[in-house]
């Protein structure tokens, strides 16, 4: 069978009847415990994604199970025309089953597909940037209160500093040693997101739905056109600032090293970055606002510099929100987003 019987056992709370079934980890995500999962009958075989949820991170897991149906809904009826997020329903017709105080769910899995961890050129650069601003330019039109919060302080950067500020002080003496020099440039470039708490304040960039998580890993490509075929990992829908999605796609794009290389040589691709904001902006420009077209190339540093302070206060707390193979991946994370930011300023 290939699985373990409580594995065999959540899944039967989807499918009672299914008796061929093999699973495989799908390695990779930070959050969420993932596996592929294979179905076969005397018909068909089908395929599907099984998903632990992290409920330390995702308190209420009806909420983002909500989210995504509301929003895969909304893109199939407004004719949407590339595959979206479907969950399967359990026998009592629920989106998710607990198991051993564990909450499990079930997607359909988007087949003929493969992620990828580091752009590979210019051109797919673009490529994914039109596909993100294609997806934000059908979002543009759902209404914003059917969306329910699932991260309510995700977005809220004095937040971030704040828990910054609050993990220097409660940190052990040996992390607060290891992490000195990450520490010291940190605290050195404080201001830097001044300007975007400001605006956040006052409010004068508009509230969009947006993904809040489009790393590159969370774009599926076709594995005949090798296109970009679907977006994933809707867990983080949120009401937000569109920047905060395009400065993150720049983070994770114009990365050219793992998120956990330390290693500042040759990080930085220029003509990701430009590539990247070509496509995106030939999807968006029409919406965006003058405020938003303004500080295109700002959110970039901003969403990178919250980033490695969030790995960075990951780090000092011991560990307890990003998945880490080894003891030292938070701060190899934080020195790669540093040393990242450091070439993006320069642009």
């Amino acid at each position: 069978m290939g699985i373990m019987k409580n594995q065999f056992q959540i899944i039967q709370a989807f499918f009672p009847h299914a008796n061929e079934v093999t699973i495989e980890p799908i390695v990779g995500g930070l959050i969420n415990t993932t596996f592929s999962v294979q179905i076969q009958n005397a018909q068909q075989c089908k395929k599907y994604i099984l998903q632990q949820i992290n409920t330390a991170v995702f308190q209420n897991p009806k909420t983002i199970q909500a989210n995504i149906t509301t929003v895969s809904n909304y893109l199939k009826s407004n004719k949407y025309p590339h595959p979206v997020l479907e969950l399967c329903h359990t026998v009592e017709g629920e989106t998710e089953t607990v198991y051993d105080g564990v909450t499990w769910r079930l997607f359909k899995q988007i087949e003929n597909s493969y992620t990828i961890n580091v752009v590979q050129n210019p051109e797919q650069a673009f490529a994914v940037g039109v596909f993100f601003g294609h997806f934000h330019t059908f979002l543009n039109g759902i209404e914003l209160q059917q969306i329910q919060a699932v991260l309510p302080h995700f977005l809220d950067t004095k937040s971030r500093l704040d828990a910054f500020q609050l993990a220097l002080q409660s940190a052990n003496s040996t992390r607060l040693i290891e992490a000195d020099e990450p520490i010291q440039w940190m605290v050195k470039h404080l201001d830097l997101p001044l300007k975007w708490i400001q605006l956040q304040e006052q409010k004068e960039l508009p509230v969009r739905l947006i993904h809040a998580d489009p790393k590159i890993s969370n774009v599926l490509f076709d594995t005949l056109t090798h296109q970009p075929k679907a977006i994933i990992d809707w867990d983080t829908l949120m009401l937000g600032t569109i920047l905060y999605d395009y400065g993150d796609m720049i983070r994770s794009y114009t990365n050219t090293k793992p998120e956990d290389d330390p290693d500042p040589e040759g990080i930085f691709n220029a003509d990701l970055y430009r590539a990247l904001t070509d496509g995106f902006l030939s999807e968006t420009r029409t919406f965006l606002t003058k405020v938003e077209l303004e500080n295109v190339s700002y959110a970039p540093q901003v969403i990178v510099y919250i980033q490695a302070i969030r790995f960075l206060t990951d780090y000092l707390n011991g560990d307890v929100y990003y998945q880490c193979s080894y003891p030292e991946q938070n701060l190899n994370r934080t020195k790669n987003q540093i040393n990242l930011l450091k070439n993006i300023l320069k642009v």
